[in-house]
């Protein structure tokens, strides 16, 4: 009887883990590994329209999302399979004179990726006085805590504009092998009328 509620105990406990690491592996309740259809679904469920639905590699966008106070862009993107391993979210480009804007969304961000995944690796690593590298994301904070995960918050600079970025990536998916057996359906021509 012992050996039985041991194992009851140890399932319990596996599933309770389960359940835990579900919490991190979304988007809006878009899991990660999703398919490119059922990303497209989800995001007509909450009401958006997403751009790039297309071809395959590109990205599905929502060109005006509101991550709670903030209206960003949000692109999923896919990997060789195409599933969904990683989103993007960035806020409009700003001058320079309002470049506090940026750090400001940055730490709004910050603020959002922490209650979802932990506690970040440090204290915001950049500041409107540090020189920023053009192009390139300049990490203001990361998230190590979920071990499948890459989360970072960052700013970056193109072309004298200021934006803040939030990336979170799965791990596992983005470095997943082409399936060998999987081909691009052509798109069976409609015999139906369209009427």
């Amino acid at each position: 009887m012992q050996r039985f509620g041991f194992i009851v105990a140890i399932l319990t406990l596996l599933l309770s883990i389960e359940v835990c690491a579900q919490r991190y592996n979304d988007f809006a309740g878009i899991p990660f590994g999703a398919s490119r259809e059922t990303v497209i679904e989800e995001v007509m469920k909450l009401g958006y329209e997403p751009y790039g639905q297309r071809g395959k590699g590109e990205r599905v966008v929502i060109p005006v999302y509101m991550f709670g106070e903030l209206p960003v862009q949000v692109d999923f993107i896919f990997n060789k399979n195409d599933k969904f391993y990683s989103f993007e979210i960035r806020t409009g480009r700003v001058e320079r004179n309002r470049l506090f804007k940026s750090f400001e969304a940055a730490d709004y961000m910050s603020r959002q990726f922490t209650l979802k995944y932990g506690k970040p690796s440090g204290p915001p690593s950049i500041t409107e006085e540090s020189p920023l590298k053009e192009k390139v994301l300049n990490l203001y904070q990361q998230w190590f805590a979920v071990k499948v995960l890459n989360a970072a918050t960052a700013i970056v600079q193109k072309n004298d504009r200021y934006f803040a970025v939030g990336t979170v990536t799965h791990r596992t998916l983005a470095t997943e092998k082409r399936i060998k057996n999987q081909k691009s359906k052509p798109k069976a021509a409609n015999t139906r009328p369209v009427f």
